[in-house]
């Protein structure tokens, strides 16, 4: 069996966005109100966070498919891990977002000159039932309700195809990640992450409060 990763890369993003947390460290908060604050730097962190584990997550998937010297167990339960994790953030970052983009601010109106895909009312849904299903899969198992042959953890999957020259032998493309009956793509996955990371830009280079605007302690510690 010959095996095809196809999952698209975000190192452009594995820095996060310190420009934002300098601005709001050394020149001033996005708002003068401190939930939009809060609201923005959760938001940016979380978003952080999901492109790290996304990353860490194809980093172990690799891993294990390159070791051929030993069944590398570890290396892929550690992918399933990243990538839960990965999903949670997506999920309570596009809560946050879509929050932010209802405040009555002038970043709010910033926000609300796109409409970026991930926080529709369809794809935050998949992230919810996702992120469901990963937190309380536990469940499911303890109460024996488990169907012979479904998935009880998050796991990266894909199709396998023959091989179209070598006779006897398949094509594994390992292009998704499935949990029960729910499967989410990697190109999709990475496409809504780079929305995000799209947005956490935008709130970063967002002009600051004015000085006589500020509430004391606009910006909220984390």
């Amino acid at each position: 069996m010959y095996v095809e990763i196809e999952a698209p890369g975000m190192e452009e993003y594995a820095q996060g966005f310190p420009s934002y947390w300098l601005k709001s460290i050394f020149i001033a908060s996005v708002s003068s109100q401190y939930q939009v604050n809060a609201l923005a730097s959760t938001y940016v962190r979380l978003v952080e966070a999901a492109i790290v584990e996304y990353n860490m997550g194809v980093s172990k998937l690799q891993e294990f498919w390159s070791t051929h010297t030993s069944l590398n167990l570890g290396a892929m339960h550690r992918s399933g891990s990243h990538f839960e994790t990965c999903l949670s953030n997506m999920y309570r970052a596009t809560n946050c977002f879509r929050k932010l983009r209802r405040s009555q601010d002038a970043l709010a109106v910033a926000l609300n000159t796109d409409k970026p895909v991930f926080a529709t009312d369809a794809v935050a849904a998949r992230f919810k039932d996702m992120r469901n299903d990963i937190h309380h899969m536990e469940e499911l198992v303890i109460d024996g309700r488990i169907k012979a042959g479904d998935s009880f953890a998050l796991r990266p999957d894909g199709p396998e195809t023959p091989h179209p020259s070598e006779a006897g032998q398949t094509i594994k493309k390992i292009d998704r990640l499935v949990i029960g009956s729910r499967e989410l793509v990697f190109s999709e996955l990475t496409t809504w992450l780079k929305e995000m990371a799209g947005v956490a830009e935008k709130i970063a280079v967002f002009g600051p409060a004015s000085t006589s605007g500020l509430v004391e302690n606009a910006n909220p510690t984390p």
